[in-house]
């Protein structure tokens, strides 16, 4: 039985710190290994751009996948190990958790050519003077939205986009226009949204040095409170049906009982095929119409070589490739968030009728609109996910109050961030 968990590899004491942060590995190095997490669109596009990489001589390799949460507690197991594939694919909500306690290598003297990387995607894996990933892709949060049936339903999409007050009449008014459908789904526990919520009401999530919830608990409090709002005035779903809706093709803008959803930008692809009329890709709801100053475009998932690669020279490679070889470029598309430079764009943007082309002007758009990138996400950000989620859940059925909920998820973050 797996005994290691991201709790393990996050929550235990010095035994497993030191495991990690001792480079090397035991046993035959074998071929460079390759990881990531993803649907199986990803992987079947990884696939594709390794074979590029084989076929253009690269060094042998052994590739590995798993969808995101498995993911994470394979990668814990191996790291504490020293056991991690050379060349993995890092997503933001762990970056910090895992250089900061040495499994990463510093990429600063790898050689990897970054010049055509849009400025903020290529310093988003600096980490206290050192360079431990590199960005994928450029991605900023969105709404996808069905314009045609919220035509049908006598609505319209503002051109400057929602307010938050606005939006929650729009939702009112659907859920009332539409039998059985909802004006949106529930978004209480996207802390990733909050985020863009909280920026827009004057503060970073965290503080600079990432050792404190910048964002008040008024403005928790307030964001639950939005949320309760809707699910009372069946705006949005019950809590049970939320519940059972959490998979792509089970989420309501697929069954079509709602006209939007919510995520990084990329992952319109992923609905797209879902719905019949085209999804619009547009900012989410703003403080203030036109405001756009709450989101940001950063590279939220990285390219990282492991501390204890016995390959870090192919491994370094192997990155350059993936995100400048033409061939390696086409065959990724979008899957990983719209490329992260001009030459990468227009390479994957033919088809300009297509969720991807729909995906990369949104990105383009927002050039000199949005606010600055934040820092990277601090140590024990999963668990504050994790835990921002439980508890919106909890308020959602009823178990404990905005309020009371607020001031929990406050709690919790002063006790994982002053770890």
């Amino acid at each position: 039985m797996n005994t290691f968990s991201r709790r393990t590899l996050f929550g235990l004491g010095a035994a497993t710190a030191a495991a990690i942060t001792l480079p090397g590995c035991s046993g035959k190095s074998g071929p460079m290994r390759v990881s990531w997490y993803g649907p199986d669109p990803v992987t079947k596009a990884l696939n594709k751009a390794l074979d590029a990489w084989k076929s253009s001589g690269g060094a042998e390799y052994a590739a590995e996948s798993a969808p995101f949460d498995d993911y994470w507690d394979k990668l814990a197991t191996q790291t504490s190990g020293n056991n991690a594939p050379d060349v993995l694919r890092m997503s933001m909500s762990y970056f910090s958790d895992y250089a900061g306690r040495g499994a990463l290598k510093d990429l600063g003297s790898a050689n990897i050519d970054t010049s055509s990387l849009d400025k903020d995607v290529a310093s988003s894996g600096e980490k206290d003077g050192k360079d431990y990933g590199i960005g994928q892709s450029s991605i900023s949060y969105a709404m996808y939205v069905d314009e045609a049936a919220i035509k049908r339903a006598g609505g319209t999409v503002p051109a400057q986009g929602w307010t938050w007050d606005a939006f929650a009449e729009f939702a009112r008014d659907y859920s009332g226009s539409v039998q059985g459908s909802y004006g949106s789904t529930d978004q209480a526990g996207n802390f990733q949204l909050f985020e863009v919520y909280a920026r827009q009401h004057g503060t970073d999530l965290f503080s600079d040095d990432g050792g404190k919830l910048a964002a008040s608990k008024d403005t928790v409090e307030e964001w639950f409170q939005y949320w309760s709002g809707l699910r009372t005035a069946k705006a949005a779903p019950p809590q049970n049906v939320s519940a059972e809706t959490t998979a792509i093709e089970k989420s309501l803008v697929a069954k079509g009982k709602a006209p939007l959803q919510f995520g990084w930008v990329q992952q319109v692809t992923f609905y797209q095929p879902l719905v019949k009329g085209p999804l619009s890709v547009l900012p989410v709801p703003q403080g203030k119409a036109g405001d756009l100053s709450g989101q940001f475009v950063k590279g939220l998932d990285l390219w990282c070589v492991s501390a204890a690669s016995k390959h870090p020279e192919d491994a370094a490679k192997l990155i350059g490739f993936l995100l400048n070889d033409e061939q390696a470029i086409k065959a990724i598309g979008i899957l990983l968030g719209v490329p992260p430079s001009k030459k990468a764009r227009d390479l994957v943007s033919a088809d300009a009728g297509s969720a991807g082309a729909r995906a990369i002007k949104y990105v383009e758009s927002l050039t000199g609109k949005v606010g600055p990138s934040p820092k990277p996400w601090p140590k024990g950000y999963g668990e504050l996910l994790t835990g921002f989620g439980r508890i919106a859940e909890n308020i959602g059925f009823g178990k404990t109050t905005p309020a009371a909920g607020a001031q929990e998820f406050v709690d919790l973050a002063g006790k994982t961030l002053g770890q």
